[in-house]
């Protein structure tokens, strides 16, 4: 008889976006390997898209149960996230103007709201989810609560079930909290925030049976912190104030590495009637363009190649598929000076975003030489690698460049390795009248999303045989 998890995503379809893929995709096959999910996710997400096409891969057979969040809609966090701007502001003499009373008034608004919703403001779910939660669990026995995040205030909502109702409890980094507090939308960065948050880790951290990550050193900087947190926690000599708060008495959290992965049943064949006519070197880069993955390196490689081939460049295609920030699409104006042929996308469905990339010649992976950018792995490298297509990998040195030579057998290029990138855009534009390149056999098996669903089941059993031990 399967054991039963309450799996805990505020992401899952029919939101969109990559975060929903691993949870969609685990639920999808957990029942294989003997666990049966109980979904719990939020009926009215605020978040900036959604895919109803996500809703094929749903399994039919598992319960779903939707608590309501008391969020504001997602144009408004987005609209009050970040620092709050200074009441006043130089002038052109470097003397001091007044910023109108009313953007003052609005600024520290701003900031009181979002330092009100820490961690983030999906913390505005937690209430209406722990009810329901508990109305589940007390209707019907679960082995374990899994929660995936960001947001991570749904870490702090897995840890009040823990302390409800005493089951094991697994948390899923896809993305690293104080990673993300730095970086991702929707975060306020004022004051002690980080400080705050930083201890809100160490907190569930030191609640949780066992920990997984989507890169193997984010794993390694997770385990330090479990290590720290178990020391912390023995040091204080096991007191009954400290076991009643549930910090686990020293006891560390099993880390784990699960990264990310794809379907095969997902991945498209080339469309048959891709003929290259115009015989332009298609560049496809699917995913959002932020932050963490600054296009700029790219646009500054176009732009040389331009300069120094100009028909070269009149042959690239450039598509870019997904959601962009203001500044990302301030950073492509320069190509509006060369003849590089420019396609935009909004946010794709999933399956025509990966039947887009299918039909290119070439892939763009982008990420940002940023601190702490080398523990990254973006999700989308995976499919790229399954579509069995040239990776143009612009990335600082680190998991990402790894797991591409590795599995790919291609080198990543430096974000500062402009002429690098050029050249390479040059050669394989001057090779696209030979046809189409397709690579050769990539050894993927251990990223396929049912492989990596036995790999979670084994972190929940290995729980579950721990308690069973303690007992």
């Amino acid at each position: 008889m399967n054991r039963r998890v309450l799996f805990i995503s505020y992401a899952f379809p029919p939101t969109g976006g990559g975060g929903v893929q691993r949870a969609v995709k685990f639920t999808k096959y957990l029942p294989q390997f003997g666990w049966e999910p109980t979904v719990l996710t939020v009926a009215n997400p605020s978040v900036p898209v959604q895919d109803d096409s996500l809703l094929a891969d749903v399994n039919p057979n598992i319960q779903i149960v939707r608590a309501r969040t008391w969020e504001p809609g997602y144009r408004w966090k987005r609209r009050f996230a970040g620092t709050r701007k200074s009441t006043s502001e130089d002038s052109i003499d470097g003397s001091q103007t007044t910023v109108n009373w009313k953007q003052s008034l609005k600024g520290w608004t701003r900031e009181r709201a979002m330092l009100w919703m820490q961690p983030d403001p999906q913390v505005l779910w937690n209430r209406s989810a722990f009810r329901v939660a508990s109305r589940v669990l007390k209707r019907q026995h679960h082995d374990a609560v899994f929660v995936t995040g960001p947001p991570f205030s749904s870490f702090l909502l897995g840890c009040d079930l823990k302390r409800k109702f005493g089951m094991p409890l697994v948390l899923d980094f896809r993305d690293e909290w104080m990673l993300a507090c730095r970086y991702l939308d929707n975060h306020q960065h004022l004051g002690d925030v980080a400080r705050r948050q930083h201890a809100m880790m160490l907190d569930v951290l030191a609640n949780a049976d066992a920990v997984i990550a989507t890169t193997r050193a984010s794993a390694d900087e997770l385990g330090e912190h479990c290590q720290r947190v178990a020391s912390e926690a023995a040091s204080e000599a096991a007191s009954e104030a400290a076991s009643e708060a549930g910090t686990g008495g020293g006891v560390v959290a099993s880390v784990s590495c699960i990264h990310n992965g794809f379907d095969p049943g997902d991945i498209p064949a080339r469309s048959a009637c891709k003929v290259n006519q115009s015989k332009r070197f298609r560049l496809v880069y699917t995913g959002t363009l932020w932050r963490l993955t600054d296009i700029g390196p790219f646009v500054d490689a176009v732009v040389r190649l331009h300069e120094l081939h100009p028909e070269l460049t009149g042959r690239l295609e450039l598509v870019l598929a997904g959601r962009r920030t203001p500044e990302q699409d301030a950073v492509l104006k320069p190509l509006d000076r060369t003849t590089v042929s420019l396609l935009r996308h909004d946010y794709l469905p999933h399956e025509e975003a990966l039947q887009l990339a299918a039909d290119a010649d070439a892939l763009l992976l982008l990420l940002s030489d940023d601190e702490g950018a080398e523990r990254v792995v973006p999700a989308k490298l995976f499919e790229y690698l399954a579509l069995k297509l040239p990776v143009l990998a612009i990335c600082p040195e680190g998991e990402t460049n790894e797991l591409l030579w590795k599995h790919g057998r291609e080198r990543g290029l430096r974000v500062d390795d402009v002429v690098g990138v050029a050249n390479w855009l040059a050669e394989k534009i001057r090779d696209l009248d030979a046809g189409p390149v397709e690579c050769g056999e990539r050894d993927l098996e251990p990223f396929t999303r049912s492989a990596l669903t036995s790999r979670l089941s084994d972190v929940l059993s290995g729980c579950m045989d721990t308690e069973q031990e303690v007992k």
